[in-house]
């Protein structure tokens, strides 16, 4: 399966646990940082993978495939 990666496009995200607003929250990334899409099944939100390992879920409007 090939990865995109993808940058975030808005000032601050917080990255969540499960692909809902009340999942659990995990950290913040912020405009500008690169990340892999590790799950693009969904519409409204993607998995995203760190280069540190750390992954999580942003809704897909806050971030831009590159």
């Amino acid at each position: 399966m090939k990865h995109e990666n993808a940058i975030i496009m808005t000032p601050s995200i917080t990255v969540k646990s499960t692909p809902d607003e009340s999942g659990t929250d995990l950290f913040i990334l912020h405009e500008g940082h690169k990340v892999i899409i590790k799950d693009n099944t969904m519409k409204e939100w993607k998995e995203i993978l760190l280069e540190d390992g750390n992954a999580g879920w942003v809704p897909t409007s806050a971030i831009e495939v590159i």
